[in-house]
């Protein structure tokens, strides 16, 4: 039995093989591949060859399969069938993959902040799935580290090690309070104004109540909050209620403030943080991730600038 090196036949020359096959004609199947006959009869001997075999009989008229270019066809067409399949299947994969991204966030920016930035992204890009991960904060980096989303959103006081960040905007400390509060009719508010107000704060540990922390010591004041709180909504409720009056994330009250609530901004100091998009270092974005990136930073600049 012949040895046929198949790592030494090429996909060019079987294409060869499969045109002059169906033409039954050098010349027209040259032209169908887009090569000059002499280019196409090279592929064809190179083929024969390799296989050790004649494929073809070659008459001054016409070219015609032996018996082995009969039992060789079938198999090499089933081979170029599954090759369309396969890449057939794979465009699609691309192109969904194109059209569906996931975005990792915390709960907080995912009912507030991402909404607003995915409503402007969609009708400018209607096609375009984006699946929304609200996941505990200290897992958002993580999901996007493993692949399960995209990019993420997020403030910059994450551990965002080995990510590339993007910033978005610039986050800054409120005052919210009830709209008949005394400090409602000011323009800004100092954080001494603070100090014997009743506080509904988020409790420790959290990154918010780490700002607010900063605020206080740098003015060198203590302070005792009234309430602490595990959510940022529940804040919103007890305040809303007149139970007290809580220092907040801009990105919040720009976005989910109630009506009779009011917010305004705190000074002596500013306090500020970032919020970023987080993505893999070194990884290029498909063209619809890289879009909804650039549509957050242009709408949060427009949310935090109104």
């Amino acid at each position: 039995m012949p040895y046929f090196p198949q790592s030494a036949v090429t996909i060019r020359q079987l294409r060869a093989f499969v045109a002059v096959a169906h033409e039954g004609s050098i010349t027209r199947a040259a032209q169908r591949l887009y090569l000059t006959p002499s280019a196409l009869s090279m592929l064809i001997s190179a083929l024969e060859g390799e296989l050790a075999v004649r494929l073809f009989d070659r008459t001054t008229r016409k070219i015609a399969l032996t018996e082995a270019g009969q039992e060789l066809l079938p198999s090499i067409e089933r081979v170029f069938e599954s090759l369309e399949s396969a890449f057939e299947g794979l465009r699609g994969f691309v192109d969904r993959r194109a059209h569906r991204f996931a975005v990792a966030t915390s709960p907080l920016l995912a009912s507030t902040l991402v909404p607003y930035l995915l409503a402007s992204f969609k009708k400018r890009f209607p096609q375009v799935r984006v699946e929304i991960l609200d996941l505990p904060v200290d897992s958002v980096a993580a999901a996007v580290r493993s692949g399960q989303a995209a990019f993420g959103i997020c403030t910059s006081d994450l551990n965002a090690q080995n990510l590339a960040t993007t910033v978005l905007c610039q986050d800054r400390l409120m005052l919210a309070c009830p709209v008949d509060h005394a400090l409602a009719s000011l323009r800004e508010v100092r954080w001494s104004d603070l100090c014997d107000e009743p506080l509904v704060l988020l409790r420790q540990g959290s990154g918010l109540r780490v700002l607010v922390e900063q605020g206080f010591a740098e003015i060198g004041e203590t302070f005792k909050p009234a309430y602490e709180v595990a959510q940022v909504t529940t804040a919103i409720g007890l305040v809303q209620a007149g139970h007290g009056i809580s220092i907040l994330p801009s990105f919040v009250l720009s976005c989910a403030l109630p009506a009779n609530v009011v917010w305004i901004p705190l000074v002596d100091p500013v306090i500020k943080r970032a919020v970023v998009a987080i993505c893999r270092a070194g990884q290029s974005l498909p063209e619809s991730s890289e879009a909804f990136l650039a549509y957050s930073c242009h709408e949060s600049k427009k949310i935090f600038s109104s």
